[in-house]
């Protein structure tokens, strides 16, 4: 007898720490499941009770009663919690409603034999209980859908198991020993069941740490290479992967290209990872558009070249604009990922994809600040320039009309003071003197705002320009207009003509060139400007880096002027073919009458 208390005191223990691990997990994740299966272990827990109870003392009916009562309802929590996980899981609508079925036949059983017939009541409510657990560990399977780890395999074991030791005992005499043995063994599947839920919330409790520093990396303001090596790594440390490596895509040539790596093969890092350059398979499925879940798992075609035959989970790293990378994990052998370890890498990937995105666009950012910086002190200096182009302009040409004006004004003062008379020739000398300094004035105001622009609009301006400013310089110039019937927008002339402008001095300045053409066309919501020359060209390449366009502001500034209204600039040069440069910009929509 003592020894039968013993055990079922032992097994009260597993009951009442299942119980408290349970409420433990509740209050820290709230889960409704969670709250049920408490419940359920509580009831277990206090059979169990009941049990010892009943081995020190005469069993009265209303204690068996009891027993049976909380049996069944400890039946009815755990397949309640099991429901309550996933009710959209398919066929556990049907697995709940027969457990439910079964265990409310079971308690009309106790009321009709409660008193009379105990052991009849005795072994429907095992009976009933037992195919509830199995019902309730059938339901958790269809919620987990795969039980691939040891936490799922433990809670499914636990439930099982219960229910089958439940009908297993069912029709055994009820002995001290018996009723020891059966609790004990319940007890222990309770315990394995309690593990499962301590393993599931210690794996939790690990992916959250992990998330949280991945989460820290993220944050940071580094380049993608820095990033997705520490990403990499603590991927590598939670799922215990050997190795792993990132492509990213080229946003240039659109090529993908290795940019990290986690413990890289020795024969795939080999001088400077050249076995890592060029096509592959996960790479051939991410370009035809088949890597279309979150996780793939893919033969690695690079390591099977190098005798090491072996899988990696392909993760494709998404951003707002598409996928742009892959990020490869190998696995041990013989391993697989769980379902939980995929959900992982996907939100991982996630992250990671609109992380790299984010640090793009800074240091795009931080590229165009640096060219806007630039473009500025450049503007400033040619402001500087064209002041000082002005101030030499009115010394050395206005300043020696006006004076020449003066003495010529002064001479015929003291010819009149003295008698003399002021012929016409002094007069008419006089007058021309006069006007050359006035089309001087004229010619620095054109210099500075073509008042033609505002008065006749832009295709005036640009022939006024041609003719007066570059086809004397000895440049033949082909002019094409092609514009609607009304003026287009202020802003957008005044862009489109210094832009013209630009291009056509640099003709005239460095392109050696005999003839230019201009063509200057609206196509329907766009307006296009593109001046072409027969001159020397050049290497574009060599001139994008400081945003100039062989002197001045440039290209630059060309683009700078054409962003700002929404377009575009872009530039094609060879060397001795000449160069072309085209500007887009799409036509502000009207104002309303």
């Amino acid at each position: 007898m003592e020894y039968a208390a013993t055990i079922l005191a032992l097994a009260l223990a597993a009951y009442v720490a299942v119980m408290l691990l349970l409420l433990a997990t509740y209050v820290e994740t709230r889960f409704g499941y969670v709250g049920w299966w408490t419940a359920g272990a509580a009831a277990l827990a206090a059979r169990a009770a009941v049990e010892l109870w009943t081995l020190r003392v005469p069993a009265l009916p209303t204690f068996l009663t009891v027993r049976n009562a909380l049996l069944l309802a400890g039946a009815g929590f755990f397949i309640t919690g099991s429901v309550a996980r996933d009710p959209r899981a398919r066929g556990i609508i049907l697995a709940g409603f027969l457990g439910f079925g079964g265990l409310v036949t079971a308690g009309v059983a106790l009321l009709i034999f409660g008193k009379g017939e105990i052991n009849t009541a005795r072994v429907v409510a095992a009976l009933a209980a037992g195919a509830a657990f199995l019902l309730a560990a059938e339901g958790y399977r269809r919620g987990e859908q795969v039980l691939d780890d040891m936490a799922t395999r433990s809670i499914f074991a636990g439930l099982l198991t219960s229910g089958a030791n439940l009908i297993g005992w069912a029709g055994v005499p009820r002995t001290p020993g018996v009723i020891a043995g059966s609790e004990f063994l319940g007890g222990l599947w309770i315990l394995i069941f309690g593990l499962g839920l301590e393993v599931q919330s210690l794996q939790r409790a690990r992916r959250l740490i992990v998330l949280g520093r991945i989460s820290a990396v993220l944050q940071r303001a580094q380049g993608p290479p820095e990033l997705l090596r520490e990403v990499l790594r603590l991927t590598g440390e939670l799922l215990q992967v050997h190795s792993g490596w990132v492509f990213l895509r080229n946003t240039a040539s659109g090529a993908y290209e290795l940019v990290a790596a986690y413990h890289l093969p020795e024969a795939l890092a080999r001088n400077d990872a050249e076995a890592m350059r060029g096509s592959c398979r996960c790479l051939d499925l991410l370009q035809a558009d088949q890597l279309t879940q979150p996780v793939h798992i893919v033969n690695c075609l690079r390591l099977e070249r190098i005798g090491a035959a072996a899988q990696h989970a392909s993760v494709p790293l998404r951003s707002s604009a598409g996928i742009i990378g892959l990020m490869n994990l190998v696995l041990p052998g013989g391993r697989q990922f769980s379902q939980r370890e995929m959900a992982l890498l996907s939100t991982v990937g996630g992250e990671v994809g609109l992380a790299i995105e984010k640090a793009r666009l800074l240091e795009e950012l931080r590229e165009k600040e640096q060219v806007r910086s630039t473009l500025i002190r450049r503007l400033l200096t040619a402001q500087e320039d064209e002041r000082r182009r002005i101030a030499r302009e009115l010394h050395d040409e206005m300043g020696q009309s006006v004076t020449a004006l003066i003495l010529n004004l002064e001479r015929a003062r003291i010819e009149v003071e003295d008698g003399r008379e002021v012929t016409a020739a002094d007069l008419e000398r006089l007058q021309r003197l006069a006007e050359t300094t006035l089309e001087e004035v004229r010619k620095l105001i054109y210099d500075l705002r073509p008042t033609v622009l505002d008065d006749l609009g832009l295709a005036a301006a640009l022939r006024w320009y041609i003719h007066s400013q570059i086809e004397p310089r000895g440049v033949t110039v082909g002019l094409t207009v092609r514009l609607g019937d009304s003026r287009l927008d202020p802003v957008l002339e005044t862009a489109v003509f210094r832009i013209a402008q630009e291009a056509l001095w640099n003709v005239v300045k460095h392109a050696g060139a005999t003839r230019a053409d201009v063509e200057l066309v609206q196509e329907g919501e766009r307006l296009s400007l593109r001046v072409r020359d027969n001159g020397r060209g050049f290497h574009v390449g060599s001139t994008r880096g400081s945003g100039g366009l062989r002197g001045g502001v440039g290209l630059g500034g060309m683009q700078e002027r054409a962003a700002l209204l929404g377009g575009s600039v872009r530039i094609t040069s060879t060397p001795d073919s000449g160069t072309e440069v085209v500007a887009e910009f799409p036509l502000p929509a009207p104002a309303p009458s």
